[in-house]
């Protein structure tokens, strides 16, 4: 059913997309200068719809909206709307034919209402300089994020099961300061276009690869940040080959809590950092210790009970770790107040910090440990509840039930 429903919203915007196309076709006007016109922004944007930045392997930004915004400006809903199916089909002929329309129809679709609301606030009648251009402008700009956004999210929902308010929360920031951010590079290409001609426009799409760049080094910086995590966790899984994964298990869970939860992306950026993180304190633990295959005595389990501490004086001292540090000197603290190491309650412990720890237990309790071999999901949740009472903040328990119930989230190995 579920795959049913996601071919039926493909079919509609593609078909909705393609009927804007053929509207469009019908009402231009081909002369010299509107192919001129057609040709030159085509290849501006096809060529940024070609140089994407990965944010992840299923997920890209690119700077194309700067010279199809342009074209707005320049000419008309019907032109631009061309202009966004070309490039945006041809950008991702790669991809599955379905997938290939999909990408032009909502492209166009975005494209055409955005002009169409430029023109019908008057838009095409102001200078640029009138306050008026601009409330037009934003009004367009809102129009094209709206749609663009909602038509791939939902398509992404649909095929991944997450909802879209989740989706949603996590992107819009990002996406909506990526538009408006790109407009004052369409802004200049009108102008370059109108008062230099071609050889400006040339000249200009060099500092709009130079945006693109920027974005991908700060992509680039993240993905390295990721990896230099990665690698910390990958000693701290060589001193104890019984939490082998563990870590990345615990990642994963907690991300997914948080998007049942709605947290923004930069709150679920620090839950996946601090999770990954969580046991780098054990680097400090003799190995004695840590692969004991019996139970720990009163005194080892004093020595275990630090690594929480010394994970934090491993990573504060890091700029981008400040608040990562905090989860992980809190991942073991317990909302009634029985953890360590500072016996902290309920919201005295960071939000972040008690998904970590429900995500921790959860992952430890079905896992095999030399000491007892693991428990079923549905013991682990037993005894979370009701061995483990007042531990666990009621609200993330019970998301965490959901997930296992309703099959969204199964252990498995990363």
């Amino acid at each position: 059913m579920k795959r049913l429903v996601f071919f039926l919203y493909l079919g509609c915007v593609i078909g909705t997309g393609l009927g804007i196309l053929g509207l469009s076709l019908l009402r231009l006007s081909w002369s010299p200068h509107l192919l001129s016109l057609f040709a030159t922004f085509t290849t501006l944007t096809l060529v940024a719809e070609l140089l994407p930045v990965y944010l992840r392997p299923e997920a890209a930004i690119s700077v194309s909206f700067a010279p199809l915004y342009a074209a707005i400006l320049l000419s008309s809903p019907f032109l631009a709307t061309l202009i966004a199916f070309v490039a945006a089909f041809s950008g991702t002929l790669k991809s599955r034919w379905y997938k290939s329309l999909f990408n032009g129809a909502q492209y166009a679709i975005s494209a055409f209402l955005s002009g169409l609301v430029f023109e019908r606030l008057g838009g095409y009648g102001f200078h640029w300089n009138e306050p008026l251009f601009y409330l037009a402008v934003g009004a367009s700009i809102g129009i094209f994020f709206l749609c663009n956004v909602l038509l791939v999210l939902t398509v992404v929902s649909l095929s991944s099961n997450v909802p879209l308010t989740a989706i949603w929360r996590q992107s819009i920031n990002g996406i909506l300061l990526q538009y408006f951010a790109l407009f004052p590079f369409s802004l200049l290409l009108y102008f370059v276009y109108n008062y230099v001609g071609y050889v400006g426009i040339a000249l200009f799409f060099l500092p709009l690869l130079v945006a693109r760049y920027s974005f991908k080094l700060f992509v680039d910086t993240k993905r390295m940040h990721l990896e230099l995590l990665r690698a910390l966790t990958a000693a701290v899984d060589a001193k104890d080959p019984y939490t082998r994964g563990h870590s990345a298990r615990v990642a994963q869970l907690a991300l997914r809590i948080a998007d049942c939860l709605n947290l923004s992306g930069k709150e679920k950026e620090v839950i996946e950092y601090a999770a990954i993180l969580h046991d780098v304190g054990k680097i400090g633990i003799t190995d004695t210790i840590l692969s004991k295959p019996g139970r720990l005595s009163p005194e080892e389990y004093r020595v275990i009970q630090e690594h929480p501490l010394i994970g934090y004086r491993i990573v504060k001292d890091v700029d981008f770790l400040r608040r990562v540090a905090e989860i992980i000197l809190t991942h073991h603290e317990r909302c009634n107040g029985h953890g360590y190491p500072e016996g902290r309650k309920m919201e005295e412990i960071p939000l972040e910090a008690r998904i970590v720890a429900v995500a921790d237990v959860f992952d430890a309790l079905t896992s095999e440990r030399p000491y007892r071999r693991a428990y079923t999901v549905d013991e682990a949740l037993e005894i979370m509840e009701n061995e483990e009472e007042g531990h666990f903040d009621p609200k993330i328990l019970a998301v965490l039930k959901d997930l296992v119930s309703s099959g969204a989230w199964r252990r498995d190995s990363p």
